[in-house]
């Protein structure tokens, strides 16, 4: 897909702010990083969502926010995909070169932006790729060209979020007792039910945690708003499970509430999702 500089630079400064902040983007945000008018940016991003590489949040947390194929049209001019030791970033792969697959000890050859020397013997996630690809092994030389042992490659599909979610979850309205959900969170084992205003829309997470330290404190007619944590974790449902991979990683969360375009909750993913689509991946299954 071809880009002029303008249309790229605006796609490329999106992408940027939403990996640092994690939640839509205004377009005044990107005006002021770009140095542009706000109604410049506004006609690129129609650009951009006819070309199926922005999706438009609303209301009063809304943005703009890139989709996985944008991340792959990026990828194409610089890639930087993370580099994982134990679920934390350490350093970015600038390029990668998968040597000798079909022998005994297959290799990838790492050109890295960080420093991986205090990481060599250590096993390393590098991914997931443009491709859909994450090579794991172990780190074997660390210099400008560093150099992976691999032992496995996991293929992850390009799967919309809203194909593997829970759909239609409970949910909880923050004036309602807490007590009308202890049972449930007990019987059921829930680790958080979505609370969510009177257009459906999420606005908080009652968690088990909280509700339990509540019920320690002998606290009597706290309602769900009281106790609820505020800000939850959100993926548009047609968003690809790479998304969801990414912001689960780099959020250390196993969960994310999936809304639609008009920000209404219409469904849960979870690791446990995700595993079960992709069996033969196990690098999100930490608690």
């Amino acid at each position: 897909m071809g880009l002029s500089d303008s249309i790229y630079n605006v796609l490329k400064a999106l992408v940027d702010i939403y990996n640092r902040q994690n939640m839509p983007v205004k377009s005044k945000e990107i005006a002021e990083t770009l140095k542009v008018h706000e109604g410049y940016i506004r006609n690129i991003m129609s650009v951009l969502k006819s070309m199926g590489l922005v999706m438009s949040k609303a209301g009063p947390h809304g943005g703009y926010v890139p989709t996985s194929k944008a991340y792959d049209v990026v990828s194409k001019q610089t890639l930087s995909v993370p580099i994982y030791h134990n679920n934390s970033v350490v350093a970015y792969a600038l390029d990668i070169s998968l040597l000798g697959l079909l022998t005994e000890t297959p290799l990838a050859s790492l050109r890295v932006l960080g420093d991986l020397s205090q990481y060599v013997g250590k096993e390393l996630r590098v991914g997931p790729l443009p491709s859909g690809i994450v090579v794991v092994g172990k780190l074997i030389r660390a210099d400008i060209e560093s150099l992976l042992e691999v032992s496995s490659l996991v293929s992850i599909p390009h799967v919309a979020v809203g194909d593997i979610m829970t759909k239609k979850p409970l949910t909880a309205k923050p004036d309602d007792p807490l007590e009308k959900y202890i049972d449930i969170l007990s019987k059921r084992r829930y680790r958080g039910i979505p609370v969510v205003d009177d257009q459906g829309r999420p606005i908080g997470l009652l968690m088990a945690s909280r509700a339990v330290e509540t019920l320690a404190k002998c606290r009597a007619d706290v309602k769900v708003a009281d106790i609820m944590t505020t800000n939850p974790p959100t993926i548009n449902v047609d968003e690809d499970i790479h998304e969801a991979i990414r912001a689960m990683i780099s959020n250390n969360i196993g969960r994310l509430l999936v809304i639609d375009d008009e920000g209404k909750l219409v469904g849960i993913v979870t690791r446990t999702d995700i595993l079960t689509r992709i069996a033969s991946l196990e690098m999100l299954a930490s608690p």
